[in-house]
C-alpha cells in the first residue's frame, strides 16, 4: 500500500524547486501596494478558480520574503463523450494531474489533491506583489496501447448500398487506425472513397509519469481586508481571492456523507479533528498546526473500504475534502458549506482517480 504522502500529495507536491536568484534584477518598492506580511507574518484564506483548478489555500507571507502554506485542489472531469485520453501529464490530468471542469476541456488540465506549498515573494517597482514557485507532480494517466492485429472489414458503397467488398488490414504495434481507399466503378463513371479503419485490438491501463507545474503570481493586497493574486501556471491562468485567515465555522465532529459516482450512491462515516489539537501526519505536514481551519480524519468508513483525509473550511463559505482510500485511490472535492438548524452541510464536487466525477454531500451530526 502506498504511503499517505505518495497518495495525498502525488498530484500536487513531492518537492519544490524555487529559483530565488531570479529575483536579483527586481527593484524592491512598496509604493502603491500593501505588504501581504505587514512587516511580520500574516496568513491569508484564499479561494482559487480558473483553468479547472478550483482550490482552497492557506498561505502565510513572512517579511523575509518567503511564504508557506497548504493548498487543496479539486476538479470536475470533462463530460463530453468521446474525450480522447492519452498519456500526457495531468492535475491536478490527456492524463490527469491529481484535480477542472466543463466540456471541451482536455483531461490534462485536471489537478487535484492536497499539498504543502512554499516559495518566495517580493514587491516590484510598480508596487505589485510578485510570487513564484514550482511543484513536481506525480501524474496518473490512462494509457491506450494498440497491439499488432489483423482485422477483417466489410466496406459498403455509399452510392449503391447493395455493393460491398471485404478488406483485411494488418496493424502494427502502436498503430491505432489506417486509411483505405476503395474505387467503386458504379455508379458510372465511378468514384474513390476513403475509409478509416480502427484497430480493435488494444489494452487500456493506468500509467504514471512526472510533470512540473510552474506557478507565477502577481497581485495586490489591502492589509487586513483582501489579497488578489493572478496566477499563471503550466496548466493555465488561475485567480486567487483572499481574506484574512481567522477561525471559521468549527467542522470538528462526526459526519455522515453520501458519495455519488457513476450513478452509484454510497454512504460514508467519518470524524474530523482540528490539526491544532494533534497531527497524525507530522512527517508529511510538519507545520500544519500553524494554520487555522484545517482538519483531519483517520477513521473514514465506506462500504468495504476505509479512508483517511484532510478537510479545509474557508471563511468564504467554502469547504474541501481530500480523501485517500486504503487501496491508494485518491479523491478531492470542493464546494459550499451551509450551517443550518439541522446541522452544518457540505455540498461538494470533484474527481476520483482515475478520471471519475464525484459528488459528495456530508452533514455534521
Amino acid at each position: 500500500m502506498k504511503t499517505l504522502k505518495q497518495n495525498m500529495l502525488a498530484s500536487l507536491a513531492k518537492g519544490m524547486a524555487v529559483g530565488a536568484l531570479l529575483f536579483g534584477a527586481v527593484q524592491i518598492s512598496h509604493a502603491g501596494s500593501a505588504d501581504p506580511s505587514e512587516g511580520g507574518a500574516f496568513t491569508w484564506d484564499l479561494v482559487s478558480s480558473g483553468s479547472g483548478q478550483r482550490g482552497l489555500s492557506l498561505i502565510t507571507f513572512s517579511n523575509d520574503n518567503t511564504f508557506r502554506g497548504y493548498q487543496m485542489l479539486a476538479a470536475v472531469p470533462p463530460s463530453t463523450a468521446g474525450t480522447n485520453v492519452s498519456s500526457n501529464p495531468r492535475g491536478g490530468g490527456a492524463t490527469i494531474g491529481r484535480g477542472g471542469s466543463g466540456s471541451g476541456r482536455s483531461i490534462q488540465d485536471l489537478l487535484f489533491g492536497f499539498s504543502p506549498i512554499s516559495g518566495v515573494w517580493t514587491i516590484d517597482s510598480k508596487g505589485k506583489i510578485v510570487v513564484f514557485f514550482s511543484v513536481a507532480l506525480n501524474v496518473t494517466s490512462l494509457v491506450t496501447n494498440f497491439l499488432a492485429a489483423t482485422n477483417d472489414f466489410t466496406l459498403v458503397n455509399s452510392e449503391q448500398l447493395n455493393e460491398t467488398t471485404n478488406v483485411q488490414q494488418v496493424f502494427t504495434n502502436g498503430q491505432g487506425s489506417a486509411v483505405v481507399s476503395i474505387f467503386w466503378p458504379d455508379p458510372a463513371p465511378g468514384f474513390t472513397q476513403n475509409y478509416t479503419l480502427a484497430n480493435t485490438n488494444f489494452t487500456t491501463q493506468v500509467g504514471s509519469a512526472e510533470s512540473t507545474n510552474v506557478v507565477s503570481f502577481t497581485g495586490t493586497a489591502v492589509f487586513g481586508k483582501r489579497l488578489t493574486l493572478v496566477c499563471n501556471t503550466t496548466f493555465g491562468k488561475v485567480t486567487f481571492n483572499g481574506v484574512p485567515a481567522v477561525p471559521a465555522v468549527d467542522i470538528s465532529g462526526n459526519w455522515i456523507g453520501v458519495k455519488r459516482e457513476n450513478g452509484l450512491a454510497q454512504n460514508e462515516f467519518f470524524s474530523l479533528t482540528s490539526f491544532q489539537l494533534g497531527n497524525p501526519f507530522p512527517a508529511d505536514f510538519p507545520d500544519i498546526a500553524d494554520f487555522p481551519n484545517v482538519y483531519f480524519t483517520t477513521d473514514g468508513l465506506g462500504a468495504g473500504y476505509n479512508f483517511t483525509g484532510v478537510a479545509i473550511v474557508s471563511r468564504q463559505k467554502k469547504v474541501g475534502f481530500t480523501f485517500m482510500n486504503d487501496d491508494g485511490t485518491l479523491r478531492s472535492m470542493i464546494g459550499t458549506l451551509k450551517p443550518n438548524k439541522k446541522g452544518t452541510t457540505a455540498k461538494t464536487v470533484g474527481i476520483e482517480e482515475p478520471i471519475n466525477e464525484v459528488n459528495f454531500t456530508a452533514t455534521l451530526q
